[in-house]
């Protein structure tokens, strides 16, 4: 018996030598096209919007600097800096936009955040990183109830440190006086000792709670919002590198599949289904 012949799909099978072929015969496009590509790109991306990038670090917590994507925060900042005239007077677009343009991190080691404010030219980048900032401040301003409670605790502390301070004048003009026994001045002395650390109790509380209640201001900056001198994009090396891998991808995609087609197109077969496909779609036969 004759062994069974096996079939051979060598006329099938693309060799390296066929690939080196293909990419030799259209060389001046996969060469030229790339680097024509990369220069119209490095051109035209000097009339793409610059950005600059203002960097502020200040000393502020996790929940008071989440504060700058806040609506309170939001919404002075999208009418003053025109970014409600470009959303079309639609708030919610124009936070969306803005947020894009603040951006904000916490350092857990350090407990400092540093914030960054984008725009279009460096002035307008570091008004906008200190009109953010200007406007957390504000909002971490005591308020409301709060603030009527607090100054209530600081009245009547101010009172009782009065009161005590007059029960201290009362007790020494007694002890000068020497109307008092042995035992009524060392409870004299001893009633002093209480009432001083009362008030500097009541003291302490006070400041603290006046604390609360003052404005912050420059003491929470370690870096006031700087005026950046150089872009930060489009950076013109990015853009270069980026065209030429997009050109270079789809070049090598056209010269594949147009030498994958003429070489379908030889095959009476194959060119009568592409016919097909052709009139089909609507295109006439050349």
């Amino acid at each position: 018996m004759t062994e069974p012949s096996i079939p051979t799909y060598e006329d099938d099978e693309i060799s390296l030598l066929d690939i080196l072929v293909t990419l030799a015969e259209s060389w001046k496009l996969l060469v030229f096209g790339p680097l024509i590509a990369s220069v119209l790109a490095g051109a035209l991306s000097f009339l793409w919007p610059k950005t600059f990038e203002s960097v502020a670090i200040v000393r502020l917590t996790d929940e008071d600097v989440a504060l700058l994507h806040t609506a309170p925060v939001l919404d002075p900042l999208i009418e003053k800096f025109g970014y409600l005239q470009k959303a079309d007077d639609i708030k919610d677009d124009a936070r969306k936009e803005l947020k894009k343009d603040l951006i904000f991190s916490s350092d857990k080691k350090t407990k400092l955040a540093t914030i960054v404010a984008k725009a279009t030219t460096p002035d307008q980048a570091q008004a906008l990183g200190s009109a953010a900032i200007a406007a957390v401040l504000v909002e971490l301003q005591v308020k409301g109830q709060e603030k009527v409670l607090l100054e209530k605790t600081i009245a009547i502390n101010e009172r009782a440190i009065a009161s005590a301070e007059d029960a201290i004048e009362s007790i020494q003009h007694s002890l000068k006086k020497g109307a008092l026994s042995d035992q009524g001045q060392e409870s004299a002395v001893k009633n002093l000792a209480a009432i001083n650390s009362d008030i500097a109790k009541r003291a302490q509380e006070n400041e603290m709670l006046r604390q609360k209640l003052d404005v912050k201001g420059l003491e929470v900056f370690v870096q006031q919002p700087s005026l950046p001198q150089r872009k930060t994009s489009p950076k013109l090396g990015f853009v270069l590198l980026l065209a030429l891998l997009v050109v270079s991808f789809l070049l090598l995609l056209f010269v594949f599949v147009r030498k994958a087609v003429v070489t379908a197109s030889q095959d009476v077969e194959v060119a009568a289904k592409l016919s097909t496909i052709k009139s089909l779609m609507g295109f006439k036969a050349p």
